[in-house]
């Protein structure tokens, strides 16, 4: 099998958990779900959605730990 195939695994053996489409509509904007169940927009089309979400990984990479912490206490709430 190639690598460059879709794995049911990853190197350790553990099943890769099934994505979902992190991108919906509602009310005529568009918008994002977070891993922490957190909904993120409006924004105007699905393309500027995913550059939204394109931004929030790279926030969230680079972030501090006191300043994940309290954007994770505001999702939270």
């Amino acid at each position: 099998m190639s690598d460059m195939m879709q794995r049911s695994e990853d190197v350790y053996g553990a099943p890769i958990p099934v994505r979902t489409d992190r991108f919906f509509a509602a009310q005529g904007a568009w918008y994002f779900s977070t891993r922490e169940g957190s909904s993120i927009g409006p924004f105007e089309d699905k393309n500027e959605a995913k550059r939204g979400l394109e931004d929030f990984i790279e926030f969230m990479t680079l972030a501090e730990p006191k300043t994940l912490d309290q954007l994770h206490n505001a999702l939270a709430s």
